[in-house]
């Protein structure tokens, strides 16, 4: 998974920004570039505070250089949060806020790349490059010490609650169809009803909406309508996992 986060950094995103910015970071420059302090992490129980705050902030910031600045600052702080967590031994939980910190990168990057010729925007790119390169490094400090067997596959989910609402669409990392769902929940703040059973764990209900004899919620795995519990169905990479509101099919 981080050789797949390097790759992303160091061809896409590097190439994504203009020619005259890239060329002012190779790889034997020294990345004279510092990570902000990334305060309380992801395993504290009150982060989800930080993640609501955070969200709002960059709702409210409408200015595109602005916009840019504090999604490269989100990106940077998640990854010396996630590096911190990797250190700490917790490192399925420093993977994901990785993740997540080159998705706030990849954002900035893109939002670069419409801003203008002026100063202050061309100040910006140029800090924007050395961040990608010092991600970069960092990832390949992170990569030695991450054993394989215990990353996460980033597989895509669907939630599609009916005719109530648009199906929800995001990408995360998750070992089950289970984790899928916690992590799209957490991501959007929904809460999640479950019963334990000998067979596993019963969705019983998301974001309030509950099973019923009309409907309930059934999960797919690539497009195939799964054979057991979601906790205990493990996926690969690039996995789809859709679930739906809808008829019971018994």
């Amino acid at each position: 998974m981080l050789k797949k986060i390097l790759v992303s950094l160091g061809i896409v995103l590097l190439i994504g920004l203009s020619g005259v910015q890239a060329q002012t970071i190779t790889p034997e420059t020294k990345i004279d570039y510092y990570l902000p302090y990334p305060g309380i992490l992801p395993d504290h129980p009150l982060y989800w505070l930080k993640m609501v705050r955070d969200r709002v902030q960059l709702w409210l910031t409408t200015d595109s250089l602005p916009k840019a600045e504090r999604l490269l600052l989100y990106a940077d702080k998640r990854l010396g949060a996630g590096w911190a967590l990797v250190e700490g031994n917790k490192q399925d939980l420093g993977i994901t806020t990785i993740t997540k910190a080159e998705k706030y990168l990849e954002q900035a990057v893109n939002l670069a790349q419409k801003l203008g010729e002026g100063e202050a925007e061309v100040k910006f790119k140029a800090k924007l490059a050395k961040a990608i390169k010092k991600h970069e490094e960092v990832l390949n400090l992170i990569e030695g010490k991450t054993e394989p067997s215990q990353l996460l596959e980033e597989v895509e989910i669907r939630v599609d609650f009916g005719d109530s609402e648009e199906a929800a669409v995001e990408l995360v990392e998750a070992k089950t169809a289970y984790e899928a769902l916690q992590a799209a929940a957490k991501n959007r703040g929904w809460l999640i009803q479950v019963k334990n059973y000998d067979f596993g764990n019963l969705v019983e209900a998301i974001n309030g909406q509950k099973n019923t004899s009309d409907k309930a919620w059934i999960y797919f795995i690539n497009g195939q309508a799964a054979t057991q519990a979601a906790d205990k169905q493990e996926l690969k990479a690039g996995d789809v996992v859709e679930w739906k509101y809808e008829k019971p099919i018994y």
